[in-house]
């Protein structure tokens, strides 16, 4: 079996578990996607899912600090934190662990998009990435058996 079919296979019943575990659990459930859309885009295997957490996490610290000073500086344009916060989400991509900047921009959008719930953010991204690993692991181990010439896919 190739990858490809592996990891839909995998992907596929653990996105089903999740959806379920998540609505019985009430974590945030579409966030947990975004972290494991994280996992893969930042390249996958332990240096993809640790690029990930901490562009993921990131992203969440930004949003809290833009919440924060937003609260203690009224007079100031919401606007102004956004164009500051956005560019340095960008140039802290200089340090090696926060060099995915999509990484960063999810986890800031999830943290919003989730009514500014930090800690339901962080545990529903973890999960997510913890997925993903879980997915990509299971598939690789599922294509190690692939016959030369049979695999439809």
């Amino acid at each position: 079996m190739s990858y490809l079919a592996a990891v839909g296979i995998t992907v596929g019943f653990l996105a089903g578990a999740w959806v379920y575990l998540s609505g019985e659990l009430s974590l945030i459930g579409f966030v947990g996607f975004l972290g494991w859309a994280s996992y893969f885009a930042a390249g996958g295997g332990t240096k993809g899912a640790r690029s990930a957490f901490c562009t993921n996490m990131s992203g969440i610290l930004w949003g809290i600090i833009t919440i924060a000073l937003s609260s203690a500086l009224p007079g100031v344009p919401g606007i102004a934190f956004t164009i500051l916060f956005a560019a340095i989400m960008c140039w802290q991509a200089k340090l090696g662990t926060l060099g995915f900047i999509p990484g960063t921009f999810i986890g800031n959008a999830a943290f919003y998009a989730s009514g500014n719930n930090w800690q339901g953010t962080a545990v529903a991204l973890i999960c997510g990435i913890g997925l993903g690993l879980l997915s990509d692991v299971l598939a690789k181990k599922m294509s190690e058996k692939k016959q030369a010439g049979t695999d439809p896919l």
